[in-house]
């Protein structure tokens, strides 16, 4: 059975060879964007994102997240970034790589139990990002983005929750956009 299906084979994979050599390949173009409504997550984070595009290159990004890793019930993290973004022209219209630096807003809501004291702790600071999207039509693209902040821990100080210190944040996420 299969030395009759090899020269079938055989011969189908040449003319296949031979037909796309001779197809004449339109480039991909894709119409231009002036924004962006998206979401983005990982296994511990799940957020949207808006984005306004001014100017060729340029645009400003907002993205608003929810964390799920806390360790107490009835506690849990958010946070809010703001970036001015550059997108890197390459010759391929698919690909669209974007670099970011902005402010980075984080809340930590606190909840020691039952009769216990509880509270929120909030933080202003640095942050930025890079990412590769794929578009993969006019209207979507799709994309791996890594969003890194001056971010902090909290510890239980003095019957209240501190900033003990500064660790860097780093936040890989999927992103899925709707192109407007």
């Amino acid at each position: 059975m299969m030395h009759r299906l090899l020269p079938f084979l055989l011969c189908s994979s040449v003319v296949s060879h031979l037909a796309a050599q001779e197809a004449p390949s339109k480039p991909v173009s894709y119409p231009k964007y002036r924004a962006a409504l998206g979401i983005l997550g990982n296994p511990k984070v799940l957020g949207v994102q808006a984005e306004g595009r001014f100017g060729q290159h340029f645009g400003g990004r907002l993205v608003a997240t929810q964390v799920f890793d806390s360790h107490r019930q009835n506690e849990f993290s958010a946070g809010g970034i703001g970036l001015l973004t550059y997108y890197i022209p390459l010759k391929n219209p698919r690909l669209e790589p974007v670099v970011g630096i902005g402010g980075v807003y984080s809340l930590y809501h606190w909840d020691l139990g039952a009769n216990a004291k509880k509270g929120t702790l909030t933080d202003f600071n640095v942050g930025g990002g890079m990412g590769l999207n794929l578009r993969f039509s006019n209207d979507f693209r799709a994309g791996i983005n890594v969003l890194f902040a001056n971010g902090f821990v909290a510890d239980y100080q003095a019957d209240d929750m501190r900033i003990a210190r500064r660790k860097l944040l780093v936040m890989p996420a999927l992103t899925f956009d709707i192109l407007l």
